[in-house]
């Protein structure tokens, strides 16, 4: 019996491997090296918390990467996750303090960017700006900011 869970569970951590679809995302405009912290979002509520906040929240995150970076011109990460809809927020953590500093008027001092390159009026740009299909292979150029 427990076999066959082990089995069973294999077979379907094979089959979601082999039908996952791919996201390619490419990042350029760097200024900085520093640690890069990513986040991709499937859920519009822990997508506009993440972005509201100075961190990425852990909450609702679908998937992410955390990985030092060094100074170049760009830089291609290739992920596989099911098909859905999907929203990218992200910056250069160039002191490597672990959020995203920002001066007196709340403006980044830190490279930031998001999918579709949105911008929000005043703030960081909403799910619905954001977002983008998933469904076989789809591309994100986003550029830094």
């Amino acid at each position: 019996m427990n076999f066959k869970i082990k089995f069973l569970t294999l077979i379907q951590f094979i089959i979601i491997n082999i039908s996952a679809d791919q996201l390619t995302i490419k990042i350029s405009g760097q200024t900085k090296a520093g640690i890069l912290n990513l986040g991709i979002y499937n859920n519009a509520e822990a997508y506009d918390q993440s972005v509201q906040g100075e961190e990425r929240s852990e909450r609702g995150l679908f998937s992410g990467i955390d990985s030092y970076i060094e100074l170049k011109e760009s830089h291609e990460f290739v992920i596989n996750l099911p098909e859905g809809t999907y929203a990218i927020a992200l910056f250069v953590d160039a002191n490597e303090n672990l959020k995203i500093d920002k001066n007196f008027l709340g403006i980044p001092k830190e490279q930031y960017g998001f999918s579709n390159n949105a911008m929000g009026t005043l703030s960081g740009p909403s799910f619905e700006q954001a977002k983008f299909q998933v469904k076989g292979s789809a591309v994100q150029n986003i550029k830094l900011k």
